[in-house]
Parts: structure tokens; sequence; C-alpha cells
């Protein structure tokens, strides 16, 4: 995404307003546009709410504003219904910046960016937005936060800081994106950066808005995780061995099963849990990788089922989309209820007969 080619400046828009996903990589780009000094509204959706929550804001959008979405893929209908009002701006735009291979066919709009890879290195919409801000010359100069709730304007405030302080502040905006961007693509696993999953920890253990507020804090301050971070951190490792232990042993494998977007059956690993997800799944795809092709991880609490898969036999993405979801190659999602109750019994035989 180029903002250089946006009909105005950022800070030229009366109003800017950003609906992006709910995980680390979704709060992301809210902290990059606080970085840069760019006042906006969040609101944060789950994958099976963009549409709704885009078409709403389409007609809600006033002249002068500006609508940015990032890590989050609309359907036809929605896509159709933005192209026609960047086509006729009246002072309202929208823009999309995303990263899963599964939204790749949105690059046929100009409004729209869509970029898994980079010059063969994996992107995060975190990534991205940073990089089309540092490409269109804006400079890192951080907003605080003075009160708890993240949507009022008012609790927002500036600071003249020095080129000196800028130029601080920019290498540490650096280093977060990129332990986003790490941890978003779990490349963090294969380099063996820790730093970039205890990020994520502490994301799902903190109120979004106190996990922004302390990253600000990082980029001026300089301290990544407070005393208060770290021992969470030491306690959520336990945890975290104690889960994998026991879903270890729970999880059943569904074998031969065919699902839309994949030609030829699968022996999937299912396991049910409302926390760890993306660790649990790794470990149990690289764990079990000789008898297993992917696992579903399931959580009834939310309706939904994370799929999580190593090397390149199944790609995910294509069988996320199928059943209305959407992700990466070996990370993607979609609604528990989509896969039918077909699956369900398919999960009850196995676990019967196992």
């Amino acid at each position: 995404m180029n903002f250089k080619k946006l009909p105005k400046k950022l800070h030229n828009y009366e109003h800017i307003h950003l609906i992006t996903h709910t995980d680390l990589d979704g709060v992301g780009p809210s902290i990059v546009l606080r970085a840069y000094g760019i006042p906006h509204t969040p609101y944060y959706v789950e994958t099976r709410k963009v549409d709704e929550t885009v078409q709403a804001k389409l007609n809600e959008l006033n002249d002068q504003e500006l609508l940015i979405i990032t890590d989050l893929s609309v359907n036809d209908e929605t896509a159709q219904m933005i192209d026609q009002i960047n086509k006729h701006p009246d002072g309202r735009y929208i823009v999309l910046i995303d990263h899963h291979q599964s939204a790749i066919a949105l690059n046929d709009y100009e409004w729209a960016s869509v970029i898994p890879t980079l010059n063969d290195v994996k992107m995060s919409a975190t990534t991205l937005i940073f990089k089309a801000l540092h490409q269109a010359d804006y400079e890192v100069s951080p907003l605080l936060q003075m009160e708890e709730d993240e949507s009022l304007e008012s609790s927002i405030t500036t600071n003249e800081y020095t080129d000196k302080e800028k130029a601080t502040y920019y290498n540490r905006l650096v280093q977060l994106v990129e332990k986003i961007r790490l941890y978003d693509t779990w490349d963090w696993h294969i380099l063996s950066i820790q730093e970039a999953a205890d990020l994520n920890t502490i994301f799902y253990a903190r109120r979004r808005h106190e996990f922004i507020k302390a990253r600000l804090d990082y980029i001026i301050h300089g301290e990544l995780f407070t005393p208060e971070d770290s021992a969470y951190l030491e306690f959520s490792k336990e945890e975290l061995q104690k889960v994998l232990k026991k879903k270890s042993k729970q999880m059943v494998i569904v074998k031969e099963y065919n699902l839309k977007g994949h030609e030829g059956t699968l022996n999937i690993g299912v396991v049910e849990t409302d926390s760890y997800y993306s660790e649990l799944g790794n470990f149990l795809a690289e764990k079990y990788c000789e008898e297993i092709d992917a696992v579903f991880i399931i959580s009834l609490v939310k309706n939904r089922v994370s799929l999580r898969s190593i090397g390149n036999k199944v790609n995910l993405s294509n069988i996320a989309k199928a059943y209305q979801g959407g992700g990466h190659p070996n990370a993607s999602g979609c609604d528990l209820s989509e896969l039918g109750i077909d699956f369900l019994q398919a999960v009850l035989k196995a676990n019967s007969e196992q």
C-alpha cells in the first residue's frame, strides 16, 4: 500500500477508522499508527464478523474520513461496495492491507494490498502498514494514551520530540514490529526467538488497552516487558508444559477424512482447548508428523477451529477458505459450525475407537 497515493495525507482526514483483527498482528497496526502520531479509532473484529462490520462502517462513513482495514479480508459483495465508494470519492476513502494467501484475489482492486511474502520473507499486517508509513515519509512521533478507554480521542496526547528521540523510537518500533511478524508467521520457532512468543503470551494475558499502552511505553523507555510481565511469563511457561502434556494424551486422530479445499483424504489430529492454540498446534503437528497431516484445535466456547500443519503437504488456507475462513498455508482458521455435523460425528467415532 502506497500512502502517498491516497487522496490526501493521513493527518488531513477529519477522522481515521481502523478495522482490524483481534489477535497480536491485528492490534499491531493500531500500535504502529499511534507510534507514528496518527490518531484513529480502532475496531477489533473476528474474521466471521468482518463483512458485517465493514459494511456497517461504510454506511456510516462521513466525508473527509478514512477507513483502514488490516489483517482481514472482505468478500466480493463488500469489495464491490468499497470499490464504488473509492471510484466516486467525496472525501471518503477505504484501503485494505493484508498478508493472508487466501485474500490474494483482492489485489485486483487498486485500494487493496495483499502481500503474503516480500523478498522471500513472510509478511504480517503490522509489518506491511509499518513499511507503508515509513516509505511515505511519516515520522515516528508516539501518541500517549492518558485514559483507559482506547476509543476516546480525548485520552490521546502528543509530545514534541527531538530528532535523536525520534531515531531511537524508530529503532525500537522496528524491533517491536519484527517480533510481531516473527510470532504471526511462526518464524520465531524456526529462528528460536523466544521474545516474540513471550510478547504474544503477554498480549493474551493483559487487557488490550494495557498491552497497547505498555508497548508505546517500550518505544519511549526501552523496556519490552514490565516486571509484572516477566513474572507472568515464568508462570505461563510452566502452565504451557502442562497443557502440552495433557492435550497430547487427549488428541483424537480422524483418519482418511475428506475436506473441501483439498484433494484426497487427510489424517487429522483433533483436540479441544481454549488457550495456547498456536503453541499446541505446532507442538502436536511436529510430534505426530508421521501419523497426522494437520491438527484441528477446537474451541467450543468460541465456536472456532484453528488449523495447523508443518511442511507443504497440505494448504490449510485453501481448506479454511472453503469453510468461510482463511489464513496461511500452515496456519488458518474457521468456525466450527462450518465444518458441519459430519466432522463432529467423525471425531466422536474416532474417539470411541481410539
